[in-house]
């Protein structure tokens, strides 16, 4: 029992940051999965499957609470930062959603992304939701667990600084996303660019021919074919970036030292 009293603010530790990433991490931030006792219990039970692998000898742990709580209150900020990398690269599958439901039209009917809890056309949804499932079939849970278990020898607790390499490096990972999302996008929206040309040249042409009423299920019948040929693409490339989620957390982690 001493044992066990002994070990639980080491487990705490554990525990705070797995909880912190699993409220911010996509996955889980979600209304159909957001109460608060099964994202507790998820974490609980990675923390127990962690806690034997994570080297806690060198941990100093504070000995008066106030100190103990604001290295907690660190951790949920490590946890978060955490998430905000899983954040940023599904936003690339989300703006090449954005992007290709808005050449087609499909930003008059908006449906909840229930991932980010915002607005969206259903394309973008569609394609998060490709993109997690090609995650876990390419066991990104797996590196994923094993990013959260070494992000504690990266940044052992109470080691929290925010650095501006570590600013440096965000932004770089948001321009990644940013480059991903348009290269996504490009075939579909450079296929429904041409059909918008070649609508407004029949509009000059054919004055009096409604384009409106031709022009849009036109559009539409095409993007979904386009989206349909590049589909494969667009998991390729996604895929590209999942075996490096681990080394991105590290670098992020060391940096915040």
């Amino acid at each position: 029992m001493e044992e066990i009293l002994a070990r639980a603010p080491y487990f705490m530790i554990i525990f705070i940051r797995l909880e912190a990433f699993m409220l911010f991490v996509p996955f889980f931030d979600n209304p159909n999965f957001s109460a608060i006792p099964i994202q507790a219990g998820f974490a609980f039970m990675a923390s127990l499957l962690l806690f034997p692998a994570i080297p806690t000898a060198s941990w100093v742990i504070p000995n008066d609470m106030l100190s103990y709580i604001f290295m907690m209150a660190s951790e949920i900020m490590v946890g978060i930062l955490m998430g905000l990398v899983l954040v940023i690269l599904l936003f690339a599958l989300q703006l090449a959603g954005r992007m290709l439901g808005f050449q087609m039209a499909f930003s008059m009917a908006n449906v909840v992304d229930v991932t980010f809890g915002s607005d969206t056309n259903v394309l973008s949804v569609f394609m998060v939701m490709v993109g997690t499932m090609i995650f876990i079939a390419l066991g990104g849970d797996h590196s994923l667990l094993y990013a959260l278990k070494q992000s504690f020898t990266a940044l052992p607790p109470g080691g929290l600084t925010v650095t501006r390499p570590f600013l440096n490096e965000l932004s770089r990972l948001v321009e990644h996303a940013f480059v991903v999302g348009f290269k996504l996008s490009a075939p579909a929206v450079i296929l429904l660019l041409c059909i918008d040309v070649t609508l407004g040249l029949i509009g000059k042409t054919a004055a009096k021919m409604q384009i409106f009423f031709v022009g849009l299920p036109l559009k539409i019948a095409f993007g979904l074919f386009g989206f349909a040929l590049t589909l494969g693409f667009i998991a390729e490339v996604w895929a590209k970036d999942i075996p490096n989620i681990p080394g991105v957390i590290m670098r992020l982690m060391a940096l915040l030292r």
